[in-house]
């Protein structure tokens, strides 16, 4: 029996196995074709795609060459079309149409042995946490808006319920997305996601609303739902990453280019349709007098100032009354 000098082993782009073939001698041959001693199923691979062998003079070197091929073959970022040829390091995969192959030699040390996951205590109790903060905010933001007491217990329970079906509804769906292209499910890992992306928004907005009473920038509030959408984008961002980790710089430039194309977007949809950047026509949120750092207006510019939104207001009810007219 002839020994086993390497292993040479093909997955698809989810990390699953495809094919394995034990290497007896050299060279050998990767392609579709029957006579290749790695027989593919990949109809962008040809019927002999690389010719593998390893020099005599540097036997821990192994050269490869690609045959007559079209897509040819993608070795650590680069490309090498047919009639290249080029070496394959220890442990790089290479990459031919849309299958991914491995070799291990059989010199090449062995790494060692993996003790088994224990309980993630940790991930656990940082989800747990997560969960309590996203449920207090959601409580105290519904204890805000409530009248009483009375009405805020009463409407308890369909918050509870919407709040769980909503944020298990996204979990679930991108944990789904995740089975179908990564091959595990990782519900509670989008969980987290998604509750650290409620959080995240819920802060930026309160310091946005804070920040323009505090200090009498009102600016801070109408454009605040620009931080907020940054942060829903690397959200977004962390729950792709979840599902496609391979592709992580490709879905942040997608994430990236999404954003700086929609809020500039979004912002010219609002001046052609209100003749103005933003809908929020005043500030909806209101703190106590002592958060006040900006100083009183005088009761004389408050007069003048509201003198000339009446004058603006006055004028923008007879532009609409003469339009109706004219319809």
């Amino acid at each position: 029996m002839m020994p086993t000098l390497a292993l040479l082993e093909a997955f698809d782009r989810h990390g699953a196995l495809l094919a394995r073939a034990p290497v007896t001698r050299w060279p050998i041959t990767v392609g579709r074709s029957l006579e290749c001693d790695l027989v593919l199923d990949d109809p962008h691979v040809a019927p002999t795609h690389l010719h593998i062998d390893r020099q005599a003079d540097a036997p821990r070197t192994v050269s490869v060459e690609v045959q007559h091929t079209l897509n040819g073959a993608l070795l650590q970022r680069q490309r090498h079309g047919s009639g290249q040829r080029f070496d394959w390091p220890d442990g790089a995969p290479l990459e031919i149409g849309r299958t991914r192959i491995a070799l291990r030699l059989a010199d090449a040390p062995i790494a060692s042995e993996l003790a088994l996951p224990r309980f993630p205590w940790r991930t656990l109790a940082a989800t747990m946490a997560l969960l309590a903060l996203m449920l207090a905010a959601a409580l105290g933001a519904e204890w805000l808006k409530a009248d009483d007491a009375s009405k805020f217990f009463k409407s308890l329970p369909g918050t509870l319920f919407g709040l769980t079906l909503a944020m298990g509804g996204w979990a679930g769906l991108w944990a789904i997305a995740n089975k179908v292209f990564d091959g595990h499910l990782q519900f509670w890992r989008h969980m987290r996601i998604a509750c650290a992306l409620y959080l995240g928004a819920e802060a930026v907005a309160l310091a946005a609303n804070l920040g323009a009473f505090a200090l009498s920038w009102e600016a801070l509030s109408r454009f605040g739902f620009v931080p907020i959408t940054m942060v829903t984008a690397a959200g977004i961002y962390a729950h792709l990453a979840a599902v496609l980790p391979r592709r992580r710089t490709g879905l942040a430039w997608t994430v990236g280019t999404v954003l700086a194309l929609g809020i500039p977007a979004w912002l010219g949809a609002q001046w052609l349709n209100h003749s103005r950047l933003s809908n929020e026509l005043y500030m909806s949120s209101l703190f106590p007098p002592s958060l006040r750092v900006a100083p009183a207006v005088p009761v004389p510019q408050f007069m003048q100032e509201a003198g000339a939104l009446r004058g603006r207001l006055d004028q923008r009810m007879n532009t609409d009354g003469e339009g109706e007219e004219e319809e």
